[in-house]
């Protein structure tokens, strides 16, 4: 079974801004699983303008790994905060179906999750401009795959 544990930061690219680390701890003699879960966003966008996101996890070991996902479709929360306070949650007020599917990632093989942020508030108002952060889960048969925040601009 794959158990997240967030090892390391980063920002290694134009776009990605966030990574977390997950391990899965294996019985004895056996390799770790490995795996990467990162959100990407872009670093500035213009007050009004849609937010692209992407929740990618990513197979960095060299065997194949199943992962025990909720929901179909796979039930995944992206989260944009201002400060302490949250602003947006996909899945805020959701159901997420009590399905259970398994995915198997390839080595090197990726699983992207998209959406689009309209700028708008849980109420439905559009935010203002100013900095913000926005993360990602991915529910699963056990605690989520959590990504690191990223940060996010929205120039006026």
């Amino acid at each position: 079974m794959i158990r997240p544990i967030l090892l390391a930061l980063g920002v290694p690219g134009a776009l990605l801004v966030g990574v977390a680390e997950c391990r899965a701890t294996p019985p004895a003699g056996e390799r770790p699983d490995s795996m990467r879960v990162e959100i990407v966003v872009p670093r500035s966008v213009a007050a009004g303008r849609p937010v692209p996101v992407t929740l990618r996890i990513s197979n960095t070991s060299d065997r194949p790994i199943d992962l025990y996902l909720q929901g179909r479709p796979i039930a995944f929360d992206l989260t944009v905060q201002r400060g302490n306070e949250v602003v947006w949650r996909r899945l805020e007020g959701a159901t997420v179906s009590a399905i259970l599917q398994i995915r198997t990632l390839a080595p090197g093989e990726s699983l992207d999750l998209k959406e689009t942020w309209k700028q708008k508030n849980n109420a439905g108002r559009r935010v203002d401009p100013g900095d913000y952060t926005v993360s990602g889960s991915v529910l699963t048969d056990r605690e989520p795959l959590r990504t690191a925040p990223a940060d996010l601009r929205i120039s006026g």
